[in-house]
């Protein structure tokens, strides 16, 4: 069933349902406002366990998150403006709800659509910034080995986690040995293929977007196809 308008302003402005994977089984829970959960990730690195200031943290806030939250709440303001002369509430969810309420006593068919489309892509941008993307390793299936990196050509590589004095004049390392390449992309509907990316943890090549996954992928498959007796 498709979204309505009100189901992505609901979305963003109120608690609602959420489908969570909680120890490998999926539940319905409770969730926050998106907006309020953006709002949240800004100060994420202002503190520490126990909610005073990060001392060693030269960067004192979530930039990205600051600039998308700043975005998101002046776009609400403008828009809030246009269709109502009420005095505008201290939060942008709040100012949202009014908005969409006075916007649906004119709207037509096309505003509807055309608002969900941009409010709805709020909400994807939101999604991408909160969740942690999905890691794999490159294995190739029928060799059971890592598909090679197309710049390094490695298919391993030795990842130094730590190392330190000896106390006779050299090192020790404690190295870890790894798959090169590994695919960081996000389910469909929290970005997809265009907040994927493919990188070797080796020589640091990647591939990004869309375009260079595709090309990766498809570049992978000559590679199996070639490689069948």
């Amino acid at each position: 069933m498709t979204d309505t308008l009100l189901d992505i302003v609901d979305r963003l402005t109120i608690e609602h349902p959420y489908r969570a994977n909680i120890e490998g089984r999926p539940r319905w829970v409770r969730r926050d406002p998106l907006i309020k959960i953006l709002r949240d990730a800004i100060a994420s690195t202002l503190t520490g366990g126990n909610g005073l200031a990060a001392s060693n943290s030269k960067v004192p806030f979530d930039t990205d998150a600051l600039e998308q939250y700043d975005t998101l709440e002046g776009l609400i303001l403008t828009e809030l403006r246009k269709t109502s002369d009420k005095v505008p509430h201290l939060t942008p969810e709040q100012n949202l709800r009014t908005w969409y309420t006075a916007f649906m006593v004119t709207a037509d068919e096309t505003d509807i659509d055309r608002w969900s489309d941009m409010w709805g892509a709020w909400e994807t941008r939101i999604e991408a910034k909160i969740t942690a993307p999905i890691i794999l390793e490159l294995i190739n299936p029928n060799t059971k080995q890592p598909y090679p990196c197309p710049q390094c050509g490695f298919g391993w590589f030795e990842k130094v986690l730590n190392s330190g004095l000896t106390g006779k004049g050299g090192r020790w390392y404690d190295k870890e040995k790894r798959v090169t390449l590994t695919a960081t992309y996000r389910p469909d509907g929290q970005g997809g293929l265009e907040q994927s990316a493919v990188e070797c943890g080796c020589c640091g090549w990647r591939a990004t977007g869309s375009a260079g996954v595709r090309s990766f992928a498809w570049d992978m498959e000559q590679t199996d196809v070639s490689a069948e007796p």
